[in-house]
């Protein structure tokens, strides 16, 4: 029961509101037309009617957060050289074919590249 109402009360913030409407619009939008452009549709849209019927500052608020996610994961690629998406994955890529493969593997499935300890970047 405690954990119900702490759903309830994450629910009733307007931040966290802001972003069900966004997975509920490319939801919707994901059926018609393909992902990336569904991602555009939803979160505009969203944007766009949050703002005429609710406060702007909470799209201002989940636009920084959304902001702040993606310059952590650019700074983490560029700085430290480290691929989110893949680690999250549990995935690396062959620095020969540029193909994924599983972070355990010794052998690349694609190219058959014997990976390294030290795997390098691709090079292409």
């Amino acid at each position: 029961m405690e954990a119900l109402n702490n759903i309830l009360t994450l629910i009733n913030e307007p931040v966290i509101q802001f972003f069900l409407w966004v997975a509920v619009l490319f939801v919707i939008a994901s059926i018609f037309v393909d992902r990336r452009l569904s991602f555009w549709i939803s979160s505009v849209g969203a944007t766009y009617f949050w703002v005429k019927s609710q406060d702007p500052k909470v799209a201002l608020k989940a636009w920084l957060v959304v902001l702040t996610v993606f310059a952590v994961v650019l700074f983490l690629k560029y700085i430290f050289n480290l691929n989110v998406v893949l680690l999250l994955k549990g995935k690396k890529r062959c620095p020969m074919c540029c193909e994924e493969a599983y972070r355990k593997a010794k052998v690349c499935p694609h190219c058959h590249y014997r990976f390294s300890s030290e795997t390098d970047e691709c090079k292409s």
